[in-house]
């Protein structure tokens, strides 16, 4: 579990809860059945229309596995299991095949796989790496821009919420005691707005920028992953691969001593 995304998401739902609360103290007042359909309904309309149904719907399982779920840095380990590969590597490139279902990392683990083969040269297996790395950061992004395009969607839905709520406050003007409804009617048309720009600015833009920043730290470890096993195959002196490594993370993240 990630905390941090959970903790994030709890936090916005207090302040929220505080915000209404503070506003008035029957919360039934804020859950106005014709603002929730036209926002969410909307929202849910236009993003079928830009994308594939069954992607939007994939959506909720992207935010359980990538936004909630554990995520850790994991550059010391892999560094650490590439020195271990290459002190193996001594042995022979194919001895590393034995060693290859111990890898938990996805893209390690495929990258040992090809030099394990010993067929690919050191520039085929690296450009073979360098485009699967592009094809995993173009899936990964498009998840995340799929968020951040829907997250355009319900503050505009909720305007037009508004605007009908407008259009039927401007209907009862002229009616006995019109005075005494405009208040009321005017504060449930504003409803939808505030639907509109909570989901948005509360949800969707949120998990569209955890996404993007997660892409990009995995799309740097998959550049050190492949920078280390170009340097393994071609056998190079194990100080030079440690350093080499290290010089993709901050100092108190480097490994300073051989892999035992």
């Amino acid at each position: 579990m990630n905390f941090s995304s959970l903790i994030g998401l709890l936090m916005g739902a207090g302040v929220m809860y505080a915000a209404l609360t503070a506003t008035s103290k029957d919360l039934r007042f804020f859950m106005d059945f014709h603002g929730i359909l036209i926002v969410c309904g909307g929202t849910l309309a236009a993003a079928s229309i830009s994308f594939p149904l069954i992607e939007v719907m994939a959506l909720l399982k992207v935010f359980i596995m990538r936004v909630l779920g554990r995520h850790k840095s994991r550059y010391q380990e892999v560094i650490t299991q590439i020195l271990e590969l290459n002190k193996k590597a001594t042995m022979g490139i194919t001895a590393l095949n034995e060693y290859v279902p111990n890898l938990k990392h996805e893209f390690l683990r495929e990258a040992v796989q090809l030099v394990a083969s010993g067929v690919l040269t050191e520039q085929e297996v690296r450009a073979t790496l360098e485009q699967r790395l592009k094809t995993a950061e173009g899936r990964l992004m498009h998840e995340a821009n799929m968020f951040r395009v829907i997250g355009r969607f319900p503050p505009a839905f909720g305007l037009l919420a508004t605007t009908l709520g407008m259009i039927g406050l401007l209907q009862k003007i002229g009616q006995p005691d019109s005075q005494k409804l405009i208040g009321p009617a005017m504060s449930i048309g504003l409803i939808g707005t505030l639907y509109g720009i909570a989901l948005a600015n509360l949800i969707f833009i949120p998990i569209a920028e955890n996404l993007t920043e997660r892409t990009h730290e995995e799309m740097a470890l998959r550049k050190m992953i492949i920078e280390g096993i170009v340097l393994m195959k071609s056998q190079v002196n194990p100080i030079t691969l440690r350093e080499r490594l290290n010089s993709y993370v901050l100092p108190k993240h480097r490994v300073v001593r051989k892999a035992a």
